[in-house]
């Protein structure tokens, strides 16, 4: 951020019209913690005015728009009515001894025995069969396996209401990951910006981080957008046992 740029922007901050700044402006509102007035109000920055602010935008951009791109591929393997091979076959599996993530298809083929059953043959890495079985538990396929020695079988589960059901419950659960990790992101950004207080005004770092939080909230009702639209396909109420 050039020093011409942060003058200019501590000027404006100071006077008392809004309306000198050049993007559009709305209005923040604080918490009344005591009766009295609200916070001040913060100005809506452009992207190209947020980015030549904060060195952290465009890496939280990229962080978002990678979360949302990560629920839909989400959605689409793990999150449907009719299980597919694909949904195993990328299902990630924690191994040790480094506790590292290998995808499924990298330990052993998954065969489709019928259009009801699965099956997935452990024999050369049998000692991972502990942890393909808590994989697929913690996945939200909704599979319940079924261990025959070094055999594993996966039944699909029909599609019932209940099925319905599990499967917009598992949607959220994921929906809530992806906003978890959105917060982080964001928090660390707000770390770094508590870190400037040396080099820039008080007030320029609340105005930042207003705006960083604002994008932040746009970006989780963009999750939960996608989450109801999901979790409504699902429970779709043309749907009859």
């Amino acid at each position: 951020m050039s020093i011409s740029f942060l003058f200019r922007r501590v000027a404006m901050l100071q006077q008392p019209h809004i309306n000198a700044f050049s993007t559009s402006v709305v209005l923040f509102k604080g918490k009344n913690t005591g009766g009295g007035k609200l916070k001040t109000s913060k100005h809506i920055l452009s992207d190209a005015d947020l980015s030549a602010s904060s060195s952290d935008w465009l890496s939280l951009k990229a962080q978002y728009d990678k979360l949302l791109i990560e629920l839909h591929e989400l959605y689409s393997k793990q999150i449907q009515l009719r299980t597919s091979s694909l949904a195993f076959e990328e299902l990630s599996v924690i191994l040790p001894p480094n506790n590292k993530a290998h995808q499924l298809k990298e330990l052993t083929q998954i065969i489709q025995k019928s259009p009801q059953m699965f099956m997935i043959d452990m024999t050369r890495h049998a000692q991972y069969i502990p942890n393909v079985l808590e994989a697929i538990h913690k996945s939200g396929l909704n599979v319940n396996p079924q261990q025959d020695g070094t055999t594993l079988y996966l039944p699909t589960p029909k599609v019932t209401r209940e099925h319905r059901e599990e499967l917009a419950k598992n949607a959220k659960k994921l929906a809530d990951q992806i906003v978890v990790k959105m917060r982080e992101a964001y928090s660390k950004a707000h770390r770094n910006l508590k870190k400037q207080e040396k080099s820039l005004s008080h007030d320029l770092i609340v105005d930042l981080d207003a705006n960083l939080k604002h994008r932040l909230d746009g970006y989780i009702a963009q999750v939960e957008k996608i989450r109801s639209e999901k979790q409504k396909d699902l429970l779709d109420s043309t749907f009859h046992k």
